[in-house]
């Protein structure tokens, strides 16, 4: 079973009002376009990649729901372009595995977010054949939570995610 976006968003918990969520390697923007259609008007989406043409589809895509949607292009591996304790939620999907300073992007996530801000940690528990990345770049869920936990989040219980990759929130811990 692969893993559905609006169902995995259900485990990450948001304000009730003024949401300001960052999408971290957004991708096609399956996430931040799942956030969008779900919060609609009451939410500020960040959308962070380093590919510019997939985030100009996706900013286009976005306007129907109305939200304040916003895209960077940005390589992670550097400084994480947003003030610090912006976003009270972000999502990191699909995205560790590809980060080269894993420490270093963790860190800055943490800058980026208020404190108690909930970051929703999705990645690829194995290659599958190269379906996912190679396997040397794959993180088990015991190193990405032990990532997250020494740059001062407290991390959740694991969530379900499908079988082929695994999830948790993160709670920034740090202002």
């Amino acid at each position: 079973m692969f893993l559905s976006p609006y169902q995995i968003l259900k485990e990450l918990p948001l304000p009730a009002q003024n949401v300001r969520v960052g999408d971290f390697g957004a991708g096609s923007g399956q996430f931040s376009l799942a956030l969008a259609e779900r919060l609609g008007q009451s939410a500020t989406i960040y959308a962070l990649d380093a590919f510019g043409p997939g985030l100009d589809a996706m900013k286009r895509e976005a306007e129907r729901y109305g939200s304040d949607f916003y895209t960077l292009q940005s390589d992670l591996n550097t400084h994480i372009p947003l003030r610090s304790n912006l976003l009270n939620a972000a999502i990191v999907a699909d995205t560790l595995y590809g980060i080269a300073d894993k420490e270093r992007f963790v860190h800055e996530l943490a800058r980026v977010l208020e404190e108690g801000g909930k970051v929703l940690v999705v990645d690829w528990a194995g290659s599958f054949k190269n379906m996912g990345p190679p396997q040397d770049a794959i993180l088990s869920p015991g190193e990405a939570a032990q990532l997250f936990t020494s740059a001062g989040f407290s991390v959740g219980e694991m969530l379900p995610a499908g079988t082929h990759h695994f999830a948790f929130t993160a709670t920034c811990q740090t202002p």
